[in-house]
């Protein structure tokens, strides 16, 4: 029963005590209070729908368009991207003082049992209530994309000499000869030319790492060293890798957001787009994330008339919560929501002088 009896208090009003032996419960209004009265509320169910989103940012390697060729990387991105994917929803409630559900409870005498029938808050006022499913917290974890930085390529050189034939025509006693001549330049490597030697150092290690593995190497590294070792071997290989398939960076963005479910149905939360997250509603290609109510029958709402000696409560209903985005539902729970519940009453009997 104490659980059931989820009732929240506001406050406690005093006044001149009357001459009946009893307890009074009327819908509260200011100045409904001819006894010492305790005034409460019925509570309700409050959602909150803690969605987690991911951003996955993809830059190009400086050397990608040489991926399939020097290396046989075949899915090597070709240019800069970003995409949103919704990656889990979370479903928490709360329950909260219904304003709209307000009883003075008058007495002469505090009744005994009622600290066993009712459970009170803390601060025992009333609490403020939000706007129906609006963002209330929003938090941020992971790298920008501005943050991305890729290793610095060592070149063995950055020019290189090039070696050009040129024939020069000499008059000889016979007739004119042309004698070829050797012409050095030194030029700058192109981007072709540096791939090509980091491709060089990835093989390079990955030979190297293949003689440690199988021991031909001229001296023995001993169990921890090795690990340390192909560890190393394995770092520099990545980060000379992203020269060429790029770099993936991942940020998380963790937004919370209230509901109060008023009736069955399906109610839009905010609305998505892969490329851009959350955007308003007229945007291309945008989704809607939505929560859906499972259907129920709800009660009417009606606060009960006066009446002596009882107290009324709220008993909830268990109803399925799902949400979801476009036509795929993400999560799905069972909870107790108050608001749909039924207002009923039990016997609260003042203990006599």
């Amino acid at each position: 029963m104490k659980n059931t009896l989820s009732i929240i208090a506001l406050r406690l009003l005093s006044a001149c005590a009357g001459t009946k032996n009893e307890t009074v419960i009327s819908p509260y209004s200011p100045g409904n209070a001819g006894y010492s009265a305790l005034v409460y509320g019925l509570p309700q169910t409050r959602l909150y729908f803690e969605v987690e989103i991911v951003k996955t940012y993809v830059k190009k390697g400086p050397y990608a368009e040489f991926a399939a060729r020097m290396l046989g990387i075949q899915d090597a991105p070709l240019k800069d991207s970003e995409s949103w994917q919704i990656a889990s929803i979370r479903i928490f409630d709360k329950q909260e003082v219904d304003n709209r559900q307000l009883y003075a409870l008058s007495f002469i005498d505090y009744p005994s049992n009622l600290d066993r029938l009712l459970r009170f808050t803390k601060e025992g006022i009333l609490m403020d209530l939000s706007t129906d499913h609006v963002l209330i917290n929003s938090r941020h974890t992971g790298s920008n994309s501005g943050d991305i930085h890729f290793m610095n390529a060592v070149v063995k050189s950055t020019v290189v000499e090039k070696v050009d034939t040129v024939y020069k025509t000499v008059l000889t006693d016979t007739a004119f000869v042309k004698i070829p001549l050797l012409q050095r330049k030194i030029t700058g490597k192109s981007v072709e030319e540096q791939a090509r030697e980091m491709a060089e150092q990835i093989f390079d290690l990955r030979k190297g790492r293949l003689n440690i593995i199988t021991g031909n190497i001229d001296h023995s590294i001993d169990g921890h060293a090795m690990k340390q070792v192909l560890e190393a071997f394995d770092t520099q290989e990545e980060q000379l890798l992203s020269l060429f398939n790029g770099v993936k960076v991942e940020s998380r963005f963790v937004h919370t957001y209230s509901a109060l479910p008023e009736n069955t149905g399906v109610t839009p939360l905010f609305w998505f787009s892969e490329k851009n997250g959350i955007v308003s509603q007229n945007t291309a290609g945008a989704k809607e994330v939505w929560y859906r109510t499972g259907e129920v029958q709800i009660p009417p709402q009606n606060k009960p008339s006066q009446a002596s000696n009882i107290v009324y409560y709220r008993i909830p209903q268990i109803v399925e919560i799902s949400a979801g985005i476009d036509k795929n539902v993400i999560i799905s729970k069972m909870k107790d929501i108050y608001q749909f519940g039924h207002i009923v009453s039990f016997p609260l009997l003042a203990p006599k002088k």
